[in-house]
């Protein structure tokens, strides 16, 4: 074989090469869960005042893409941490979601994390939706809320 031969056998198996790691990338980028996620937590400050900080995260999701998360915070029924979510729907469209509550403690483990159930939800255009939840224990500190669109089969 000549080097001309060898050179261009090298090109193409190089090329399938970069093809084939770029299929796998856009397949595991598809795997990944879509849709808005917030997280906030929240501590007893003095004179029954609660501290919140949080966090808001977008994963991409064209279908998403008009409903975001307007306030996120959480404070203190008692010894129970309560999650407060706003969202608003800046579509005329309805939107059929599902969202989920997550619970941690303060070194960041979850809490009964097999009772976290997914909920379906309906935004109707131009909606503005509030949704409260309160957590499992009182060792709760911090919140997460997931929202994905629902399959609908």
């Amino acid at each position: 074989m000549s080097d001309r031969t060898t050179r261009n056998t090298m090109d193409v198996r190089s090329s399938c090469l970069w093809i084939a790691v770029g299929l796998i990338m856009v397949t595991l980028a598809g795997c990944s869960t879509a849709g808005i996620e917030g997280s906030a937590s929240a501590i007893s400050g003095q004179r029954d005042q609660t501290v919140t900080k949080n966090q808001i995260t977008r994963n991409n999701d064209l279908k998403l893409g008009n409903l975001s998360i307007t306030d996120l915070k959480g404070d203190f029924t008692g010894s129970l941490l309560r999650a407060h979510v706003s969202l608003l729907n800046k579509d005329n469209d309805t939107l059929h979601l599902q969202y989920r509550f997550s619970w941690f403690d303060e070194n960041g483990h979850e809490i009964d994390s097999d009772t976290d159930a997914w909920t379906p939800l309906i935004i109707y255009g131009n909606e503005s939706r509030a949704l409260q939840a309160i957590a499992p224990a009182p060792s709760a500190k911090e919140f997460k809320i997931k929202i994905r669109k629902l399959s609908i089969d």
